[in-house]
């Protein structure tokens, strides 16, 4: 044993001295592991992009908030402490006040609504009007000092190919923006609440829907509301349709929409060529409901309906949209496809009755 010790303690001293060494050659030599980035003159084509969106980013940003609904109090295991659980989705200020856009199925049935501005701040809000159709609301919060807002834009302007950002708080956390480009221009209908949607590949994800989707100068021309199983793609109701129907609910007016009192499906390419359909499109009637405005207004199964009120109909869904963004007691123009006749009837649109909504829900 007395032979080991000086061995360890030599082999310690010179694994330290070693170190030592090592230590001073790394202080006396300059690194050159890495090169350091040296500043540039001018400003290239794509920091300037990268300008763009950052500015994009900063104006938009604080006008984004978080919509939680709070549910009831659920008591915490091993705790008397208690926590809200609730929903969360997104929203952006529209007036300085205090008012708020997000969408309808966020705030649907809820007991509170507490809004989280972007400099962290909590208040609470109340529902100041909603439409499930266009599924928009209108929320307000109680402040007091201006708070920031984003303009609203035109979305009739926008092109596919178009630059698209999508801003949010994604799954509850902190706010985001996604950028894309539109994908497929939404398309809204005069002196109507019909409309297709806003498709964009700046995504769209849990937590987000109710945030804007904005265009190149950051103004809102769309509001998100669905997004695709994925994530990778967002869709939004055209900010004009939200334009139209803002007013009247303000207004404290009710919308009542329209109800034909049909079942519909696709044209297949087998009808279409019995029927002389060339190309396929429309929507053939396989069920006219008893007592209900189609019966009345003369629409028999087995019609074809080619267009509402002028607009084409390629498909049973162009028919719910067109019809469902017309207020009851609206006269609709359709034109009918019956026994190789086409056919023009007038049909005063009536209401969807309670035992439908509860087939539908």
């Amino acid at each position: 044993m007395r032979r080991i010790r000086p061995v360890l303690f030599n082999l310690v001293l010179v694994l330290g001295l070693t170190a030592v060494a090592a230590g001073d050659e790394l202080a006396k030599a300059p690194l050159s592991i890495w090169r350091e980035a040296q500043p540039t003159d001018g400003e290239s084509e794509l920091e300037r992009l990268n300008r763009a969106f950052v500015e994009l980013a900063n104006k938009a940003r604080p006008a984004i908030v978080q919509v939680r609904v709070i549910g009831g109090p659920e008591a915490k295991s091993k705790s008397d402490e208690t926590q809200f659980q609730g929903s969360r989705g997104s929203g952006f200020i529209i007036n300085p006040q205090g008012y708020l856009l997000t969408a309808h199925h966020v705030i649907d049935k809820a007991k509170d609504i507490e809004v989280r501005l972007a400099d962290g701040q909590r208040l609470p809000a109340r529902i100041i009007t909603a439409d499930a159709q266009v599924d928009l609301a209108i929320i307000k919060v109680q402040t007091e000092r201006e708070l920031p807002i984003i303009p609203l834009g035109d979305s009739e302007a926008i092109r596919v190919g178009d630059l698209a950002a999508v801003l949010g708080f994604p799954f509850g956390r902190e706010s985001s923006m996604n950028l894309g480009i539109i994908s497929r221009t939404g398309r809204s209908y005069p002196d109507s609440a019909s409309y297709d949607f806003i498709q964009t590949d700046a995504g769209g994800y849990a937590g987000g829907s109710g945030g804007p989707l904005l265009n190149s100068k950051g103004h809102v021309v769309g509001i998100i509301t669905m997004a695709s199983e994925r994530g990778n793609m967002g869709f939004a109701t055209p900010i004009n349709v939200i334009k139209r129907v803002i007013p009247r609910l303000m207004n404290g007016e009710k919308f009542v929409w329209g109800w034909l009192g049909v079942k519909v499906s696709e044209v297949s390419l087998q009808q279409a060529k019995a029927l002389g359909l060339s190309p396929a499109k429309g929507a053939v009637i396989h069920s006219v409901l008893p007592g209900q405005p189609a019966e009345r207004g003369g629409i028999r199964t087995r019609d074809v309906i080619l267009s509402v009120n002028d607009n084409q109909v390629d498909s049973p869904r162009d028919v719910t949209r067109l019809i469902g963004g017309l207020e009851a007691g609206r006269v609709v123009k359709l034109t009918i496809l019956r026994s190789g006749k086409t056919l023009q009837l007038s049909v005063p649109l009536g209401t969807k009755p309670e035992s439908a909504k509860e087939r539908e829900a």
